[in-house]
């Protein structure tokens, strides 16, 4: 009986798997997969993607809630309004994404997301 050779993947998972997981458990899960200890360059890549794209989310989400409450404050409610309907479509958007990167992850493919496939770059060059 052949031994399966061991896994450049974190954990010693499969690289499709490690990868899905990478962005299904999102910012941390990539941290998780990033730092596990894998050598594999599509696991590293889905999982500084996961990172950046999370990342980005929670930093949208905590302006949008500074500019509601300074709206708020200001007694500018129509402007609440538009701007609590922008955030419900970027948060459509993002679980678009999500769904999309974590099932690309599990069939094995590199997704390169437009605008977080440049700033994962800019943030995470070396250890890719």
């Amino acid at each position: 009986m052949a031994t399966k050779p061991p896994s450049d993947a974190p954990f010693g998972l499969e690289p499709n798997v490690a990868a899905g997981l990478a962005y299904l458990l999102g910012i941390v899960g990539g941290i998780i997969m990033l730092v596990g200890g894998g050598t594999n360059k599509f696991v590293k890549w889905s999982a500084a993607q996961s990172i950046t794209m999370w990342a980005c989310y929670i930093v949208f989400y905590i302006a949008v809630t500074i500019v509601d409450m300074i709206l708020g404050m200001a007694h500018l409610w129509p402007l609440i309004g538009i701007i609590g309907i922008i955030s419900m479509l970027v948060g459509i958007l993002y679980l678009v994404l999500w769904v999309w990167s974590f099932i690309t992850g599990f069939q094995g493919k590199e997704l390169r997301l437009p605008i977080f496939a440049d700033l994962t770059t800019r943030f995470f060059g070396s250890q890719l």
